[in-house]
């Protein structure tokens, strides 16, 4: 991104015209102000990175909410149907083209890129739904350390020790926050009040069946959320195999909700069992306001992408867990366990410091080769 600084002269002089003198004074003034616009920008772009943290957040809350009632792969079509509209809306609106330009390999690479985001959400909106809202979430930002293997194995990235360590340290904290019951005991029953008899032997049956309801829907919840975060790498790893071909972000985003359109009704029509009426303008204002979130959220991520540092910017992404404990604690009334608390530490610590990680080698690897070009330019 050009900002003004770069086109436009940084001193005046008393009479308003550009200064042309190169003095020690107005080189160390224009590189100041440099410095302190680049800082700027760096700011906006994390403020952003944390609000779309917040939107993202705000969305899940929503499809946790709205999931009680409706199917997941249904408020996935929902979500999808506004994301189109407002896609479209927003490529008319800055004069470029829904669909890309008229290139079939760029085309199935964001067709791909689509599937595969669509499918993570699938599966990211069934966890919600049969999940806390903080436990799914944590599971879900697994995806980070799937990006980096997919991205050493596909793109060559570098994947080095601390990357393998803070995998391996991550997975840990999934397990913490997954709690597979052949590690965590499903808890006793209570003991009914007064004499022993049928009642309690009943209260004790219905104890049975409801922990082990909701150890199959942690179990399957924890699958699928995995499932998202590996189908999310995915697509992350196709974002950067199109790179800078030419495919504008909004073109990413109107495949994306184009193909959850479709991928969705599959799965409601084939898994789900059909399409089900929202009853009630709660309902209704729900599932229009995860759509409209979502949708803000994506631009401001991708604003914050382009103008924060990567490290600091993945940093400010962690927010969405943090959000999402709020939420399912002021809003929910759930208070999650310490379990979830220690696995959800370990997760946000490791993905950042992956996250720093790589930042620091993509600025020694630009250093390096400004310091090649350098030498280069001074050899006679």
């Amino acid at each position: 991104m050009t900002s003004a600084q770069e086109t436009s002269p940084l001193l005046q002089n008393q009479h308003g015209s550009s200064a042309t003198s190169h003095t020690p004074t107005t080189t160390t003034t224009a590189a100041t102000n440099a410095s302190t616009n680049q800082r700027h920008q760096e700011t906006k772009g994390m403020i952003y990175m944390t609000l779309s943290a917040l939107f993202f957040s705000f969305m899940s809350l929503l499809v946790s909410l709205t999931t009680k009632t409706l199917p997941s792969f249904e408020v996935v079509l929902f979500r999808g149907i506004i994301q189109t509209t407002l896609g479209v809306i927003a490529c008319r609106h800055l004069g470029i083209s829904p669909f890309g330009q008229p290139d079939n390999r760029i085309r199935f690479l964001l067709f791909c890129r689509g599937l595969a985001g669509s499918v993570a959400l699938g599966f990211f909106f069934y966890a919600l739904s049969v999940m806390p809202l903080a436990d799914a979430t944590v599971i879900f930002f697994f995806g980070p350390t799937f990006t980096a293997i997919l991205g050493r194995i596909v793109l060559k990235e570098p994947f080095g020790p601390l990357d393998a360590i803070a995998s391996a340290i991550t997975m840990c904290g999934v397990i913490l926050v997954s709690k597979p019951s052949f590690l965590f005991p499903s808890p006793s029953p209570p003991s009914p009040p007064g004499l022993p008899g049928s009642d309690g032997a009943d209260n004790a049956a219905a104890f049975y069946v409801k922990q082990q309801e909701k150890d199959y829907n942690r179990l399957y919840g924890t699958i699928a959320g995995l499932c998202g975060a590996m189908c999310t790498a995915i697509a992350y790893v196709l974002v950067r195999k199109i790179g800078k071909q030419g495919a504008h972000s909004m073109q990413h985003v109107t495949y994306f909700g184009v193909v959850s359109c479709l991928i969705s009704t599959i799965g409601l029509y084939t898994f789900q069992g059909g399409y089900v009426h929202p009853q009630g303008a709660w309902m209704w204002t729900g599932v229009l306001a995860l759509g409209v979130a979502a949708f803000i959220g994506q631009i401001l991520l991708n604003s914050g992408l382009q103008l924060a540092p990567l490290g600091p910017g993945t940093l400010m992404r962690m927010n969405d867990i943090v959000f999402a404990f709020l939420f399912q604690i002021t809003v929910q009334h759930e208070q999650p366990d310490i379990f979830s608390f220690l696995g959800a530490s370990l997760v946000m610590i490791c993905t950042g410091s992956m996250a720093l990680n790589r930042w620091r080698l993509e600025k020694k690897k630009i250093q390096q080769e400004k310091d090649q070009q350098d030498q280069q330019q001074q050899q006679p």
